[in-house]
């Protein structure tokens, strides 16, 4: 799906944040069939149809993971109250001249998340389809306290989730939309996770993307797995970034638009 832009507090953006971005290049570019380009300012973003659908950085060496951006009218001002709430700050906002303003915040708990002002570039231009980012969720200890926090940054407000196949699973609300989700830690995960943001692709076949994704190097850490919606495989690519598939049942598809 076309997307042309994104209301505040919206996830609105990805970036893989990679040890070795050239294998991470040719891994994405394969599994997904994506291609890649180089930005006026010399970033490296992912197209699907020759449109930009997330986006690639050197780590620095740091470990490789993907980088959830939220969407803001001010993000000086969102860097402030993530401070003010008891978050950090690890990236002040700086210019990304022309496309826009961002920070790299992190949550209480030490999740790890970005905020975007737009200048001239919104976000992601294609989401909600094979082959695009479809969701973006926190994974948390503690759901009370990291609603509570999150409200206070974005004023989102958390539920329920309403698939209604996951009495645990909750979604954020923004403006009476659902914008995102809240993934509770459980005893599938070692004692000591913390707590991170995940991104979640739409794909058409999830045996065969298991299957691609071997051939390429990369892990498939459970899957394919019934998560009630559809199949899900949660993978880690060849330089150690981790995310989610999901290959939605047919009478689900219409959710992603």
């Amino acid at each position: 799906m076309r997307v042309r832009g994104y209301a505040p507090a919206t996830p609105c953006w990805s970036v893989l944040s990679s040890g070795d971005p050239a294998a991470a290049e040719a891994f994405y570019c394969d599994v997904f069939g994506w291609t890649s380009t180089r930005t006026e300012d010399g970033a490296t973003v992912f197209l699907l149809r020759d449109q930009v659908v997330a986006g690639l950085a050197d780590s620095g060496g740091n470990r490789t993971a993907w980088l959830t951006y939220i969407a803001t009218e001010d993000a000086d001002a969102t860097a402030a109250l993530v401070a003010e709430h008891g978050g950090t700050v690890l990236q002040p906002s700086a210019d990304i001249l022309p496309r826009g303003r961002a920070a790299l915040l992190a949550d209480p708990a030490g999740g790890v998340f970005g905020v975007w002002q737009r200048v001239r570039f919104a976000g992601a231009q294609v989401a909600n389809e094979p082959g695009a980012i479809c969701w973006s969720e926190t994974v948390t200890w503690d759901v009370a306290a990291t609603a509570a926090f999150y409200g206070k940054i974005f004023g989102w407000i958390e539920q329920d989730g309403t698939a209604d196949v996951d009495a645990h699973y909750h979604e954020w609300i923004a403006s009476n939309r659902v914008v995102g989700g809240i993934s509770p830690m459980g005893e599938q995960y070692p004692p000591g996770t913390p707590q991170h943001w995940r991104t979640i692709f739409s794909i058409e076949d999830c045996a065969a993307f298991i299957a691609r994704t071997r051939e390429l190097g990369g892990q498939v850490l459970a899957g394919p797995v019934d998560a009630g919606i559809g199949h899900a495989a949660h993978v880690i690519d060849p330089t150690g970034g981790a995310f989610l598939v999901i290959e939605l049942l047919p009478e689900l598809r219409h959710l992603l638009g």
